[in-house]
């Protein structure tokens, strides 16, 4: 897996990534934060703060079961709990207004990855999405985080977009264009970067 290099054109490509990936935000949670209720305990441990906000609104225990550790210190001055049904609850006050967020299976082993909210992708900025095709059929699924996105779909496993990659691919309708879903990571070759596509390749510069 290709990470962000440190020369001035290919921060800025991470920094154009990064606003494609919030611009999905827009609309989903309007960044607005949720005031949190009182800690809830459930099961061994309390769920608080943001997190607990989060939680039960997404379907609390019938969804996620119960915490398996109590909540816990993540990078940068994060917080972090880990639940029963294969999903974690982020939170971060920087990230998406203060709100916490869900990752969980595939995409969530996709960010471990990449070194989770300390790696290139940073904090989740938007719950696990579904994504839709003709029909509206669900066919696969994703989340943003503040450097860039995870995508996921039966057919190609989870894969990270960011930088300019991900603005080109943005540009042409992501999972619903011409290029469909990612099969691969981001590949640095020289000075040049590329990643595959179901129908296709995107390079960069």
């Amino acid at each position: 897996m290709t990470t962000h290099v440190s020369s001035n054109s290919h921060r800025r490509a991470w920094f154009r990534g990064a606003v494609a990936a919030a611009a999905l935000v827009v609309g989903i949670s309007g960044g607005v934060t949720a005031v949190a209720k009182a800690d809830q305990q459930v099961g061994r441990f309390l769920v608080k703060g943001q997190i607990e906000v989060s939680y039960f609104a997404t379907g609390g225990p019938a969804t996620w079961g119960v915490p398996l550790i109590p909540e816990s210190n993540a990078g940068r001055g994060g917080k972090f709990q880990t639940f029963q049904n294969q999903a974690s609850f982020y939170w971060h006050p920087g990230a998406d207004g203060g709100n916490a967020h869900q990752v969980g299976g595939a995409i969530r082993a996709k960010w471990g990855e990449n070194r989770w909210e300390n790696g290139p992708l940073g904090y989740p900025i938007t719950d696990e999405l579904q994504s839709r095709g003709t029909f509206n059929a669900v066919t696969g699924a994703m989340n943003a985080f503040q450097g860039g996105v995870i995508y996921w779909s039966p057919a190609t496993g989870a894969w990270p977009v960011w930088g300019e990659i991900l603005v080109k691919w943005s540009a042409d309708k992501r999972e619903s264009g011409k290029y469909g879903y990612p099969t691969g990571p981001e590949v640095r070759t020289g000075s040049s970067f590329s990643q595959t596509f179901q129908r296709g390749v995107i390079t960069w510069p």
